[in-house]
C-alpha cells in the first residue's frame, strides 16, 4: 500500500536561497504553511538530533493552532533534509501516531531549483487523513509562497 505523499515543484529562486528558505528561521516564518496561516518557530537547531518546534494557525482564527515538533535526521547542506515531523499539544507532547517521515531535497535547475517534498506515513489512514486535511494544497500553497517570497527579496533567479 503506498503511504507516502510526494509534492515536487521547481521555483524560480537560486538554491542557495531555497535552502535558507528552508533552514533558516527568519525566512520560514514569511512562508511556510497554506496560504492566509502563519507560522511562529519557537526553535529551529539544524543539525542531525536537533530539533524544530513551530506552530502554525490560519490568519482568520476560524481553525485551532497546529503545533508540531520535527528531529532532523539527515542534513546534507544544500541537498537534503530529513526529519520525522510530529503534531504536539501546545506543551509540545506528541500526539500518538502522527508521525511524519519527511524528506525534501533541493536540487539546482536552469529555471532555479527543484524541491521535492517526500513525507511517509505509518499507515494509509494517516496518508488519507492528511489528504484530507489538504495536505497537498498547503505543500502547493507554501511552495508558491516561499517562490513569492524571495522573488519580493532577490528578485528570482537571473
Amino acid at each position: 500500500m503506498r503511504r507516502e505523499l510526494t509534492i515536487e515543484r521547481t521555483v524560480a529562486i537560486p538554491l542557495i536561497y531555497a535552502w535558507e528558505g528552508w533552514t533558516k528561521p527568519e525566512h520560514i516564518t514569511r512562508w511556510w504553511g497554506p496560504k492566509y496561516w502563519t507560522a511562529t518557530v519557537y526553535e529551529m537547531d539544524v543539525r542531525p538530533g536537533g530539533i524544530w518546534r513551530y506552530s502554525l494557525r490560519p490568519v482568520n482564527g476560524d481553525v485551532q493552532e497546529a503545533y508540531c515538533k520535527a528531529v532532523y535526521q539527515e542534513v546534507v547542506e544544500t541537498l537534503r533534509l530529513v526529519y520525522i515531523d510530529n503534531f504536539t499539544d501546545k506543551n509540545w507532547t506528541l500526539v500518538e501516531n502522527s508521525e511524519m517521515y519527511t524528506t525534501v531535497t533541493f536540487e539546482e535547475v536552469m529555471d532555479g531549483s527543484k524541491l521535492r517534498i517526500i513525507t511517509r506515513f505509518n499507515s494509509i489512514e494517516e496518508l488519507n487523513k492528511a489528504d484530507e486535511m489538504g495536505m497537498v494544497q498547503g505543500f502547493t500553497d507554501a511552495f508558491n509562497r516561499l517562490e513569492e517570497y524571495f522573488i519580493s527579496k532577490i528578485g528570482g533567479k537571473s
